[in-house]
């Protein structure tokens, strides 16, 4: 061990990175994974398997499964009701909810079970509902248009949101990768997609940030109060 004098004369910057070794820096050197980023919106579940959706212990598929929650409820004429659940994180396309929460005056029949507590869900299966008609290229108000809607159009409309699928987002912004087959005949005319949002994207897929998140399914909502919809 480096004695008191051997200390004093190493170089200053060589003495910072010795203590921090000594004190954390073995942690810093391990690669932990990152820390997930704290988000605030409401999202809704789209999942069909009639098993359900798989809540986990951590934002991986092999990690254990908390609980389940039910799959997108339809009357089979076209009404369909999805379990709402309120996001606090993102990790690697995974998001952290809580509260879920089925709405039995959507569907008329008795909530089902939900798992309501804390748990990692895949992006792949949460879509939402936004009051913007621009999506950005970053989470910034004043960041380059990504994606936008002529004619006043918005980000809230069946085909819209299920066009997309969750990927990231920070704090009340959320990033959606979209698949234009998804989107309706007679929605795509209405697209403006910049190359930006396509760049790195597979053929026929783009990407945008997205705010004013709306959690209320059968009406609108500004976006600022969507986790008081429960």
């Amino acid at each position: 061990m480096a004695n008191d004098r051997t200390l004093s004369l190493l170089p200053s910057r060589t003495l910072i990175l010795a203590i921090g070794l000594g004190i954390g820096g073995a942690a810093l050197a391990s690669g932990g994974p990152p820390e997930p980023a704290s988000c605030d919106f409401a999202a809704f579940v789209e999942e069909t398997d009639p098993a359900g959706l798989n809540v986990r212990a951590e934002p991986s598929s092999a990690a254990p499964v908390l609980g389940k929650l039910p799959p997108v409820w339809t009357d089979g004429s076209g009404m369909r009701a999805r379990v709402l659940v309120k996001v606090t994180a993102s990790s690697n396309g995974w998001f952290r909810i809580r509260e879920a929460f089925d709405d039995e005056a959507l569907t008329g029949q008795p909530a089902r079970p939900v798992y309501e507590g804390e748990g990692w869900v895949s992006g792949r299966k949460l879509i939402v509902k936004s009051q913007a008609n621009t999506g950005r290229t970053r989470p910034d108000p004043k960041a380059p248009v990504a994606v936008q809607l002529k004619d006043g159009l918005v980000f809230d409309g069946s085909s819209t949101m299920t066009a997309g699928r969750l990927v990231d987002c920070r704090g009340s912004w959320v990033q959606v990768d979209y698949d234009e087959s998804r989107f309706s005949a007679e929605m795509r005319p209405y697209l403006q997609v910049s190359p930006a949002a396509r760049a790195g994207q597979p053929k026929g897929r783009f990407r945008a940030w997205l705010d004013q998140i709306c959690g209320i399914q059968e009406t609108t909502c500004d976006g600022s109060s969507s986790l008081d919809a429960k």
